[in-house]
C-alpha cells in the first residue's frame, strides 16, 4: 500500500515516520504555490489568531524583513502544531484551539469574551473559524500571503491519497478522476466538505489535525 500527502515533508515528519514503521511507502508534494503579499502595517487588534503554520511564518518574516515591532496583543491559534510554531516567535501563546473550527470557536468564546480579532491568513482563505466568531467579536481579515492551486499537479496512482487543505483537494480534483481502488483521507471537516463537492464519497476524516492523527487514519484504510 503507498500513501501520496499533499504537503512537503520534512526529514523529521512523524506522518512518514509512522507509515514507514508499517510498510507504507510515503511521498509528499504539496498542490498549492505560496507567496508572500507584503505589508508595512499590522491593523490593531486584541487578538491575533493564526489558523496555519504558514500564516506565522509569513507574518513574522515580515515583521523581520521590514523591520515592523511586534505587537502588544494577545495570541491564539487553531491547533497545537500551529501553536507549537507560534511559541518560537512570541513565546507564549494565550489560546490554543483543539484544531477544529467549531469546538475551538467555543472555547474561544469562554477565554475571551470581548476585544477584536485579526486573522493574518492566506488570500484565499476557508474563513470557517472567522466565520464561528464574527457574530460575537469584531473580526478583520489580514492577507499576507497568497496561495494558488499549481496548475498540473501529477497524477497519483497511490492506494491512499491525503488531502491537507481545500485548496489542495481542489488543485488535484480539477486535473483529475478518483481511481476505482484509492482511498481518500482529510486533515480535517472543512477538507472533508471540499472533497464531497468534488464527488468523493468515501472520506476518512482524521480525529486530529497533525502528522500522527493522518497517519492513524491513513492506516483505518488497510
Amino acid at each position: 500500500m503507498t500513501v501520496f500527502i499533499s504537503r512537503a515533508l520534512a526529514p523529521d515528519s512523524d506522518f512518514q515516520r509512522l507509515l514507514i514503521e508499517r510498510g507504507w511507502p510515503v511521498s509528499g508534494q504539496s498542490l498549492v504555490v505560496l507567496t508572500a503579499l507584503p505589508f508595512e502595517t499590522i491593523p490593531p487588534a486584541d487578538w491575533i489568531f493564526f489558523t496555519s503554520q504558514q500564516a506565522v511564518r509569513f507574518f513574522f518574516r515580515q515583521l523581520q524583513e521590514q523591520g515592523i515591532a511586534q505587537p502588544a496583543a494577545k495570541w491564539a491559534v487553531l491547533g497545537t502544531v500551529t501553536a507549537k510554531v507560534l511559541a518560537e516567535y512570541v513565546g507564549s501563546v494565550d489560546f490554543v484551539g483543539t484544531g477544529e473550527p467549531e469546538s475551538t470557536a467555543a472555547g474561544f468564546r469562554t477565554v475571551a469574551q470581548r476585544g477584536s480579532i485579526l486573522f493574518p491568513s492566506a488570500r484565499h482563505a476557508t474563513h470557517t473559524l472567522r466565520t464561528l466568531l464574527s457574530p460575537d467579536f469584531p473580526c478583520l481579515h489580514f492577507e499576507i500571503y497568497d496561495n494558488q492551486p499549481v496548475l498540473n499537479p501529477p497524477f497519483r496512482v497511490d492506494d491512499v491519497l491525503v488531502f491537507t487543505s481545500p485548496l489542495n483537494a481542489a488543485a488535484y480534483f480539477a486535473k483529475h478522476r478518483l481511481q476505482e481502488m484509492q482511498r481518500v483521507v482529510a486533515i480535517g471537516g472543512t477538507t472533508a466538505a471540499a472533497l464531497s463537492g468534488w464527488g468523493i464519497s468515501e472520506i476518512i476524516v482524521a480525529t486530529e489535525p497533525t502528522e500522527a492523527g493522518l497517519a492513524e487514519a491513513v492506516l483505518k484504510t488497510g
